[in-house]
């Protein structure tokens, strides 16, 4: 099975409601900080260049909630930024990541640990199966969510 997949960060509402109400949805206040380049943004799936202006907030990945529904550090820009492209994003791309499959009742069905650019070719085979109905791509050293992936509806 050769599924399209769409990559997706923290959504654009959720964003719009933290940088309107200055805390995240834990009642975490929205801090401005200075990138220092290499932080990995969950907002347009991108990694920060030296000087950008992010914050550090708290991000639930997965709506359906449930013992899985996890709330992690996310950083993210601190104003617009565009949506994540199509495909696989770039600079994640020759990263170690730990993929987390879920099935359509928010239950993890396995764990795989993606060695530096194999990511893409492990979420073709998690998504071969058609129980998977998304997958979490998350940090190896800290465990953060990273982005989800599912299929094209």
């Amino acid at each position: 099975m050769n599924a399209e997949l769409r990559y997706e960060g923290v959504p654009g509402s959720q964003l719009d409601r933290i940088r309107r109400n200055r805390h995240d949805d834990f009642g975490n206040a929205v801090v401005s900080r200075t990138s220092e380049g290499g932080e990995p943004l969950r907002c347009c799936l991108t990694i920060a260049g030296a000087g950008e202006r992010i914050a550090l907030v708290a991000h639930r990945p997965m709506e359906a909630g449930g013992p899985y529904a996890e709330v992690g550090p996310v950083f993210v820009h601190l104003t617009d930024c565009p949506a994540p492209g199509a495909g696989f994003p770039i600079d994640f791309r020759d990263r170690r990541a730990v993929l987390r499959p879920y099935d359509g009742a928010g239950q993890m069905l396995d764990g795989v640990v993606a060695e530096a650019g194999t990511s893409e070719k492990e979420l073709a085979r998690l998504f071969e199966d058609p129980v998977v109905d998304t997958v979490q791509v998350r940090n190896v050293v800290a465990g953060c969510w990273n982005f989800t992936v599912r299929r094209q509806a």
